[in-house]
C-alpha cells in the first residue's frame, strides 16, 4: 500500500491554499496513493489574530472539506485533511480540527486538536494557542478501508501517553500532520516521531508545513513516513519538496508489536 505525506507552506489565502492541495492530490492519485495526508492548518496561517477570525472558514460550511470529498470519491484515494482552521458560530475561539475522508467521499473521522501550543521557544514568536483555538477532548481512532488510523495533530504529538491509548484502541497507522516551527523542529522533530513510531509499533505520517508564513513564523518541513521499528523510511528532502511517498506493509505492525510488548503496558 502505498501512502504519502504533503508539504508545503500555507498562505493567508485560502484558495491558493486549496488549489495546492487539489494538486497534490491529483500528483498522489497519478502514482497510486491509498492515503495522503496534509498538513495542520492545511487551509490558512493568517498573518494575525484579526485575520484569522475573518478568514477561518465556517466549521457547519467548509469548502475546502467540499472540494477534498468531491476528489476523494473522484480519484477514489483516502484524504487526511491534517487540519483546517474553522470558525464556530457560538465561540470566538477558533477550532484546530482534522478530518478523515474516505473514497466514497464521506467523513468518517473528525478530531479536534487537544494540546494546546503554548510556548516561548526562542524564535522571536510568543505562542499562546489557547487564547485564540478551543481544545478537544477526545482521542480518535479510526477504521478505515485500508486501516485502522490515530489521530493527533502538532503539539501533540509531546504527550505520549495519548498515542499509547490509539494503539490499545488498535491503531496501525497514526497521523501527525504539523506546522512545527523551525526552532523546535531542528532539536525535537525527528526525535520525537521516531519516539511515537517506537512506543506504539505504528506507521508515523508527519505531514509538514514549510517554509516562512504571512505571520512571519517559520515553520520546520521535513515531511516523515516512519515505520513501526522507528525507521525513517521516506522524508521531504529540501524545504520544496511537496509529496512524501512510501510503500507501506500492515504486517510490520504486528511484528514490532509482537517484539516489543511495551505499548501494551498502562
Amino acid at each position: 500500500m502505498r501512502v504519502a505525506a504533503a508539504q508545503y507552506c500555507a498562505s493567508n489565502d485560502i484558495l491558493q491554499n486549496q488549489d495546492t492541495i487539489v494538486r497534490l492530490i491529483s500528483q498522489a492519485s497519478s502514482q497510486s496513493v491509498s492515503l495522503i495526508c496534509f498538513p495542520e492548518c492545511a487551509n490558512l496561517i493568517a498573518k494575525n489574530k484579526k485575520e484569522l477570525q475573518e478568514k477561518a472558514e465556517p466549521a457547519d460550511n467548509s469548502d475546502t472539506l467540499k472540494r477534498i470529498k468531491t476528489l476523494a470519491q473522484k480519484y477514489k484515494i483516502i484524504i487526511s485533511l491534517g487540519s483546517l482552521l474553522l470558525r464556530q458560530s457560538d465561540s470566538k475561539k477558533i477550532l484546530n480540527r482534522s478530518f478523515l475522508v474516505d473514497i466514497n467521499g464521506e467523513c468518517i473521522a473528525t478530531y479536534d486538536k487537544i494540546h494546546m501550543f503554548d510556548a516561548n521557544v526562542g524564535d522571536g514568536k510568543i505562542y499562546r494557542e489557547s487564547e485564540d483555538f478551543q481544545a478537544g477532548e477526545k482521542i480518535i481512532t479510526q477504521k478505515s478501508s485500508i486501516a485502522h488510523i490515530g489521530l493527533s495533530i502538532c503539539y501533540d504529538v509531546r504527550f505520549p501517553q495519548m498515542y499509547r491509548k490509539m494503539a490499545q484502541a488498535g491503531a496501525e497507522i497514526i497521523l501527525i500532520p504539523a506546522a512545527f516551527t523551525a526552532k523546535t523542529g531542528k532539536a525535537h522533530w525527528h526525535v520525537l516521531q521516531r519516539a511515537r513510531a517506537i512506543e506504539t509499533g505504528s506507521f508515523i505520517i508527519a505531514a509538514a508545513q514549510s517554509g516562512t508564513h504571512a505571520d512571519r513564523r517559520q515553520t520546520y518541513g521535513h515531511a516523515l513516513i516512519v515505520n513501526p521499528w522507528g525507521e525513517i523510511i521516506a522524508e521531504a528532502p529540501t524545504p520544496e519538496s511537496e509529496l512524501v511517498l512510501a510503500d507501506i506493509d500492515l504486517n510490520e505492525v504486528g511484528i514490532a508489536r509482537n517484539a516489543i510488548g511495551a505499548w501494551k503496558s498502562e
